[in-house]
């Protein structure tokens, strides 16, 4: 995990550059900043659920998939979604990557990618976050392959 500084929602700093475990500390400098979270170069991945422009990420998202990421560490954000942190056990490569649901992947750099970051809260020291994220389950990782690897999700759990 890293974190970094954003200055009106754009990172003050070559943020792919940052290393891990690196953490801004400190009272943010002014109005116009804020705070990124990145998972570095780990398995966690962040699960970007947007509520916003037409689109409902939750309405994507089964059940016992949405139970599971509030298992683990997460936060509202101020558009009504949320962003799911899971430490990630498949087996498959997945990069950061939107979908048409609402529904987004943040992860660090992995196979020439540069890595994506997170708006975050503060609920809770960026250094301390680790700790609190849990394992994907298979069902999770089957979620999270098809969607944002292309393959068909209710296929995958019937078969």
């Amino acid at each position: 995990m890293k974190s970094f500084l954003l200055k009106s929602n754009k990172p003050t700093v070559l943020w792919s550059l940052v290393p891990d475990n690196c953490f801004y500390v400190g009272k943010l400098p002014g109005e116009d900043y804020s705070l990124a979270i990145s998972p570095g170069n780990s398995n966690i991945v962040i699960v970007d659920c947007d509520v916003k422009n037409n689109k409902n990420g939750y309405d994507f998202i089964p059940s016992n998939i949405l139970d599971e990421l509030k298992n683990s560490f997460w936060y509202n954000t101020k558009s009504g979604g949320a962003h799911f942190f899971v430490n990630y056990t498949g087996g498959k490569t997945l990069k950061n990557c939107s979908t048409k649901y609402g529904l987004d992947l943040r992860r660090g750099s992995v196979s020439g990618n540069a890595g994506g970051y997170v708006k975050y809260n503060g609920s809770v020291p960026v250094d301390q976050i680790e700790l609190l994220i849990k394992d994907s389950s298979e069902d999770l990782n089957i979620f999270l392959e098809s969607l944002f690897l292309g393959v068909n999700y209710e296929k995958e759990i019937t078969e």
